[in-house]
């Protein structure tokens, strides 16, 4: 009964389908009632505990002597303690991100305002940086510095939030994502158009018109009808469509150079900044799945085993809009090498705690593998068992890696740092383009409305470089740098506040479970 024990034990047990076969003679008063599970088959509780104690010694023996190592994997309530550990941080660093980018926005709004400026017009490359901001104050109060445009930059970030709540994959209908993007840029070069003071403040939102091509307010102005029907006619209307249509493909063709640009210098600053990506804690093991028993599986009732999944992607009106990829670090420690776990048997599966029967759960009887020896100083055939020492984290050279808890809070500093860098950095790349389109579209626009443009650069590049023009645009971005660096202090000042480490998460919930067991009792 030592080495088969298990099988014996199956052996002698009856089927459900046979009948019940009553011995002959007298019941003896002192022996126990035997006991039936649900198949029909006897059972000794008794004999099960000692069976399970017998195992589980032999365990112990086998782990102190080095020739199996224990299970570390962490129980099932560990695990869900971390998982709803790692759920609240990523909740709380992704509502920071919003609130952070939200108010980095709202922080330089009024300086990007400027920057426009500086780019258009031809007044701005005669006064010195520091008469700048005198200059602005004369020309509009501070109300208008800091409202202008904000109105329908709002009422476009709430379209796109209504769009992706009525229909949330827009980009696999091709005609549904062509007419939103068709709505999302003409909202962005209205704000464009009045934060460069060519429409009035106090329009706070476009007409309808605005999105109809060849409107009087249109971007896009209509040609002069064809003079008949002929073929030339109407390949000159055509030409005369596409030529007007120039400056607002070229704001168009802006949005993407900025889109691609800014995609590409996040990844950058992001992968090269202090990050706890790059040296991660790995998430902690699930426990390992029971020994499988050769036995018609119990009907079991079903068990609500979902959990709440971390928050994933955020939408935002900037280009860095999504939620940083985990990046991989090419200074990431490799992955220590794993020691090669002890044979298992299935002997004394059948002999789980009374608790651990319903759950499937049982104790596993740990042996090693044995191997013929080739000594030349016994005799062949002799086998022998060898005993490896465990290795520990200190007998490797990998030991000494730092490792960090890896959440959306966590990397919310490396976040608003290439946030910032990559705008910043971006608007200095791009802004060559940036203010030949603009140029096109403010002169096209005042030339139709019959507004002078002798005040706006010519759309050459370098029209208007001169080093007091270089000087404002250069030293409004250290500006806005200053600027959004604090508010990057406030914002990862939060995140200290709100982050919690493992001791002190563990510590909470027992607080708050010894809460929840008190008013048990209470009531």
């Amino acid at each position: 009964m030592t080495r088969l024990g298990p099988l014996t034990a199956q052996a002698l047990g009856r089927s459900p389908f046979d009948d019940v076969v009553d011995g002959e003679g007298e019941i003896d008063p002192r022996a126990p009632t035997q006991q039936y599970d649900n198949r029909g088959r006897p059972i000794n509780p008794e004999t099960k505990r000692m069976n399970r104690d017998m195992v589980r010694s032999h365990n112990e023996v086998m782990q102190v002597i080095g020739v199996a190592e224990p299970d570390n994997a962490p129980p099932s309530a560990e695990v869900d303690s971390m998982r709803r550990y790692s759920n609240y941080e990523d909740a709380v660093g992704t509502r920071l991100l919003r609130f952070g980018r939200a108010l980095e926005i709202a922080g330089v709004w009024g300086i990007n305002g400027m920057r426009l400026r500086i780019l258009l017009y031809k007044r701005y490359a005669d006064i010195s940086f520091f008469e700048l901001l005198q200059h602005e104050r004369k020309q509009r109060p501070l109300s208008s510095v800091l409202l202008t445009g904000l109105p329908t930059f709002l009422g476009g970030h709430v379209f796109k939030m209504a769009t992706y709540w009525v229909y949330p994959f827009p980009r696999k209908n091709h005609y549904i994502n062509t007419a939103l993007s068709y709505i999302r840029v003409h909202l962005q070069l209205y704000v464009f158009l009045q934060r460069l003071d060519i429409i009035p403040s106090s329009k706070m939102f476009p007409s309808l018109s605005f999105f109809i091509p060849g409107s009087p307010s249109s971007p896009i102005a209509a040609p002069a009808p064809p003079k008949d029907f002929s073929a030339s006619s109407l390949a000159q209307y055509a030409g005369a469509w596409c030529v007007n249509a120039i400056p607002f493909v070229s704001y168009v063709i802006w949005g993407q150079i900025w889109t691609e640009v800014t995609g590409h210098l996040w990844q950058e600053f992001y992968g090269r900044l202090p990050n706890t990506v790059h040296h991660r804690k790995p998430p902690p093991l699930l426990p390992p799945p029971s020994a499988p028993i050769l036995e018609t599986p119990e009907p079991v009732l079903d068990v609500d085993r979902s959990h709440p999944e971390p928050l994933s992607e955020i939408g935002y009106a900037e280009p860095t809009e999504d939620i940083p990829p985990e990046v991989d670090s090419p200074n990431e420690p490799p992955i220590q090498a794993v020691r090669r776990p002890s044979a298992f048997s299935a002997r004394g599966d059948d002999y789980g705690s009374d608790e651990e029967e319903d759950g499937g759960v049982s104790a596993t009887l740990i042996s090693f593998d044995v191997e013929a020896t080739d000594s030349t100083d016994a005799p062949p055939g002799l086998w022998s068992a060898e005993l490896r020492p465990s290795t520990g984290p200190e007998g490797s050279g990998h030991g000494a890696s730092v490792q960090y808890m890896d959440t959306m809070l966590t990397r919310l500093p490396a976040c608003l740092a290439s946030d910032i860098f990559t705008v910043i950095s971006g608007y200095v790349l791009v802004s060559p383009y940036e203010a030949v389109a603009l140029r096109l579209v403010a002169r096209s626009y005042r030339e139709r409305m019959g507004l002078p443009t002798f005040d706006i650069h010519d759309t050459n590049i370098f029209s208007g470089m001169t080093l007091r023009g270089v000087t404002n645009f250069l030293g409004l971005e250290f500006v806005h740098l200053v600027i959004a660096g604090e508010l990057w202090a406030l914002i990862t000042g939060l995140a200290q506040w709100f982050h919690l480490t493992e001791e002190e998460w563990k510590f909470f919930n027992e607080i708050e479970e010894a809460e929840v067991e008190e008013e048990r009792r209470q009531q």
